[in-house]
């Protein structure tokens, strides 16, 4: 008799103690006891597992979503994104490493004279009367610089000297060429008009031109083509070179 007693209150702990569900919100499975006294309650292990791979996984992503590089698009106005990218790249920036460059070890002074080609009318181009741009030329091995008297004349911001100091990366290659990038005016402002900016054409050993003889540069005229735009460009004349 005690042991019926005995059994029935075991019987009533189990089930006040797997009374609640499982972790995963199942209820407990109920099986009989090794010796047959009580009822003993179990939870599901296989789905006690996979709500813990459950719950890893999900704390998995969370931690690599937020270790996640989020990009966002920002939009910029034509005038600002071009003064941002003209405080990280120059307009003058040249890859020259597709030129031989001359190997000359001399100095010399030359005259320059530059005026603007319009192939309006005539598909060779038609040189106009007038210069754009005049002055003094050094060349120094390889590296060409404006002189101290070199100046554009299409007024606007061709007036600020520093267009013809600061705003030019040109070299002389191997075989006469003037190569690299420059600061450029091909419109003329008139008092009261609105300035332009510069463009910056490529000067390239065109096969038009008429290159520096090296062996002989003082007694040579050189005759580079500059081509800008589609309706005009230039022609520079260098000589007198000493």
């Amino acid at each position: 008799m005690k042991k019926i007693y005995l059994s029935l209150v075991l019987i009533l702990i189990s089930s006040q103690s797997y009374s609640s569900t499982c972790p995963d919100g199942s209820e407990p499975i109920r099986s009989i006891s090794d010796d047959g006294s009580y009822y003993v309650f179990n939870c599901n292990t296989d789905s006690l597992n996979k709500e813990n791979k459950k719950i890893s996984l999900n704390k998995t992503k969370t931690k690599n979503k937020d270790l996640e590089i989020k990009i966002h698009e920002v939009s910029f106005s034509p005038g600002v994104l071009d003064e941002l990218l003209n405080l990280v790249i120059s307009k003058t920036d040249f890859d020259f490493s597709q030129y031989k460059l001359t190997n000359n070890k001399n100095d010399f002074q030359c005259r320059f004279s530059m005026t603007r080609i319009v192939y309006e009318k005539i598909k060779e181009g038609q040189e106009e009367g007038w210069n754009i741009a005049e002055g003094n030329i050094i060349i120094k091995g390889s590296n060409v610089e404006f002189g101290q008297q070199a100046r554009w004349k299409m007024g606007g911001l061709s007036s600020d000297p520093s267009y013809l100091r600061d705003q030019v990366n040109i070299k002389l290659s191997n075989r006469g060429h003037l190569v690299g990038k420059m600061a450029y005016f091909n419109l003329k402002t008139n008092d009261g008009e609105v300035p332009t900016n510069p463009l910056y054409p490529i000067l390239t050993e065109h096969k038009r031109s008429t290159p520096i003889n090296l062996n002989n540069i003082k007694n040579t005229v050189g005759k580079f083509y500059i081509d800008v735009e589609d309706w005009a460009g230039a022609v520079m004349y260098i000589e007198g070179c000493k």
